[in-house]
């Protein structure tokens, strides 16, 4: 069997083992270590698989994970995603659908200094949907404006959907966080014009109530601490003043500084969040390694270059290639976890996109888009069985049909980046 051949089957085996619900990194693994052994001999696929794993676990790069999901746990631990949502309110008191637009706001906020969206979901779910079903909105309507909401963790900066692919593309995460500010931001502002356009079926009356303009003042300095962990740590970033680790290091001493001055965190609720980062990031560490002994398989099959060779002499188009990727990722979205479809996917896919003359930052915000839409794409949309497990009322059916108008969002931000590639390039092209 040739390498290519091999290369090939590789990847239908890891896929067998997913629709057979293997782990993700157990599969990735096992077709990266069976296929070097096919390649190689045992000495050499054992040393791949060691020097991995090892390469994998001491990575300063990757350290910027743990520091970011502690983050995010520390400031959903002391209260920040409650004080974001109570702000966020009282700007749309006397919108109709103002609880909904928002629970987006808030959780576009939030996802600004989590960095995880399915973090995000769950703490906007405890928070935003209870309010919206009392206010009487439909159970669908609420349930989809969270999920929709809770996703923006993964565009908005810190990602670390966006500090793995920049691992795995060899690419800058401050030009990748920079990069994905903007497109991060229109995709909240289309989120809430769904919202909007939809709460004329689905939203309450908008209540009678009003607010002065020193009232809306008060709520935006009210959440002053989550204002100041992103202007020191995202903002150090794009200034130039700390590397994303340096900026992670200090956002994550920061929000546990503050949560034990304001008294919103206990030591208990410290432990609490040290437990849950310890947990998380051993688990996205184990699929980053499978996916390292998965990529060593696949660049030494040369399958990226046979298929950007094969594209190349079928006089496929830029835009054609472009667009048979972006189907592939939205049905594996319907089916893969974000971060494994990313370690699948993008050392396959990313020769052949720069090969085509696609810019890798670009390609990066694209990826984090289409991650974006798989988290709230049925029958596997993570953060829709978020919001499921943590209100037994609702049923999947109902979930699914209320996130259906949602989905029109990243859609067209994906049009938008094809016809407005600087959305994404400019703010990086402004950097040190």
């Amino acid at each position: 069997m040739s390498a290519f051949a091999l290369g090939l089957t590789g990847i239908g085996s890891m896929f067998l083992l997913l629709f057979l619900r293997q782990p993700v990194w157990l599969a990735l693994a096992l077709v990266g270590i069976v296929g070097n052994l096919l390649l190689n001999d045992l000495s050499v696929a054992a040393l791949l698989a060691g020097t991995g794993t090892f390469d994998t676990a001491s990575s300063y790069g990757l350290s910027v994970i743990p520091l970011f999901v502690l983050m995010g746990e520390v400031a959903s631990g002391s209260r920040m995603s409650s004080e974001l949502f109570g702000a966020a309110r009282v700007f749309t008191t006397g919108v109709r659908g103002g609880l909904s637009i928002a629970s987006i706001a808030a959780s576009g906020a939030f996802g600004a200094i989590c960095g995880s969206s399915v973090a995000t979901a769950a703490s906007m779910t405890r928070i935003a949907l209870p309010e919206m079903q009392k206010a009487g909105y439909e159970d669908g309507y609420a349930a989809a404006s969270v999920a929709a909401g809770g996703s923006l963790g993964i565009l908005i900066p810190p990602s670390i959907i966006l500090v793995i692919y920049g691992s795995i593309a060899e690419a800058s995460v401050a030009r990748l966080f920079a990069a994905s500010l903007i497109p991060g931001i229109v995709l909240m502002l289309l989120y809430v014009v769904v919202s909007v356009l939809l709460a004329g079926r689905s939203g309450p009356a908008a209540g009678a109530e009003t607010v002065t303009t020193a009232e809306r003042f008060r709520a935006l300095l009210r959440p002053w601490q989550f204002m100041l962990l992103f202007l020191v740590s995202i903002g150090g970033i794009y200034a130039g003043i700390f590397s994303p680790n340096e900026a992670a290091s200090v956002g994550a001493f920061g929000a546990v500084v503050i949560g034990f001055l304001r008294r919103t965190l206990s030591l208990e609720g410290f432990t609490r969040a040290v437990q849950a980062t310890v947990i998380i990031s051993c688990a996205l560490f184990m699929i980053i390694i499978g996916a390292t002994m998965f990529a060593n398989f696949v660049v030494q099959t040369r399958l990226p270059e046979k298929l950007l060779a094969l594209a190349q002499a079928a006089e496929l188009s830029p835009a054609l290639v472009m667009a048979l990727i972006i189907l592939l990722y939205i049905v594996m979205g319907c089916f893969l976890e974000g971060i494994g479809m990313v370690l699948i996917t993008v050392p396959v896919f990313l020769p052949v996109v720069t090969g085509f003359g696609f810019d890798p930052i670009w390609f990066g915000v694209l990826v984090a888009v289409l991650v974006e839409l798989g988290l709230i794409t049925p029958p596997v949309g993570m953060n829709l069985f978020i919001i499921k497990a943590q209100s037994a009322s609702l049923s999947m059916g109902t979930l699914y049909r209320g996130i259906l108008p949602f989905l029109i969002a990243p859609v067209v931000l994906v049009v938008v980046l094809f016809a407005v590639p600087q959305l994404a390039l400019w703010l990086p092209g402004l950097l040190y």
